[in-house]
């Protein structure tokens, strides 16, 4: 029987983790589904654990080097045979009704390309840390913050039409330093519908060998780098055109970690590059200016304002000028 819902499993020196990982998605009330592990050449023990589950609805590819993420996520896409294609990492845990929300969901809403969902946060040995933020579902909102930085949306939570990647030619990226999925979500959001619901689906395991976590370590500045160019390119394809100065004022500001500290410059020079896209957005007369809108003003308000050296300085301008 054709599966409903491909889930791809990126899978590299897991052994600690995939064994739940995989259970997790066997064992998913929605059943019409095939699991897809590409093996990426791990060091460890991660093939043999694969191979302790034998089930129909199992494929496992083994890379002959290791290629990366990207590369591991693109070949079982390509593999697939369902309608849908769902994410999850091997050190990861998907709820069990996850498949069963989002493929009703999807099913229901042909307008909808990208569905993301709610995370938590677990240690190392699955006790619960948190909930993650709540993500975004109005779809021109998350359109609006991907100009800037990819805001509440965990890649983990993700559900794809199969038809809107092939159509657009959708790719993760190498070479991203862990940041392929706000590549493909910037990508995506030029010519498809985002959106979110506000259902649990995904338990992300937080711990030092984590693959964001050793980016952030080893690669942080050519990772900011690479961040502010990313930027650079959501903005362009987005029709606008923007200064230099601009340009550098929320690559500085708007950074993936947010400063401890914001000087009264930062916080002006943000501005002025915000009230300028806003101006071009309603210019163009684009379908999603009022979300921009706010999309500027919280992040000038939540984001940079309360971290910003601003004693004794008169800030009214920033709250009561339109942007």
């Amino acid at each position: 029987m054709q599966p409903l819902v491909s889930v791809i499993m990126p899978a590299y020196n897991g052994e600690k983790y995939i064994g739940e990982a995989i259970e997790s998605i066997l064992n998913q009330t929605h059943e019409n589904l095939e699991l897809i592990i590409v093996e990426d050449h791990s060091t460890d023990r991660t093939p043999e654990v694969i191979r302790r589950y034998q089930d129909p609805r199992l494929r496992v590819y083994f890379n002959g080097r290791n290629e990366g993420i990207s590369y591991s996520t693109n070949r079982g896409i390509d593999e697939s045979r369902g309608k849908y294609i769902a994410l999850l990492d091997d050190d990861d845990i998907a709820t069990r009704r996850r498949l069963e929300w989002q493929t009703a969901f999807l099913e229901e809403h042909g307008e909808i390309d990208v569905l993301g969902a709610r995370s938590a946060l677990i240690d190392r040995d699955g006790k619960f840390l948190r909930y993650d933020a709540e993500p975004i579902y109005n779809p021109k909102y998350i359109k609006a913050n991907l100009l800037f930085y990819n805001k509440k949306f965990a890649n983990c939570t993700v559900m794809i039409r199969k038809a809107f990647m092939e159509k657009n030619h959708l790719r993760y990226q190498d070479h991203c330093l862990g940041m392929q999925d706000f590549k493909f979500y910037i990508d995506s959001s030029k010519v498809g519908t985002i959106s979110s619901i506000d259902r649990l689906v995904h338990l992300k395991r937080i711990h030092e060998e984590e693959a964001t976590v050793l980016s952030k370590k080893f690669h942080g500045k050519e990772r900011a780098d690479l961040f502010a160019q990313f930027q650079r390119e959501s903005i362009y394809k987005s029709g606008f055109c923007i200064g230099e100065e601009h340009l550098q004022a929320i690559n500085d500001v708007v950074t993936e970690i947010p400063k401890d500290r914001y000087s009264i410059e930062d916080v002006k020079r943000l501005y002025l590059a915000f009230r300028e896209i806003v101006l071009q957005a309603r210019q163009m007369e684009i379908d999603y200016l009022s979300e921009l809108e706010y999309a500027c003003k919280r992040i000038l308000g939540e984001r940079v304002l309360p971290r910003a050296d601003l004693f004794g300085r008169d800030i009214t301008c920033f709250g009561q000028v339109d942007l």
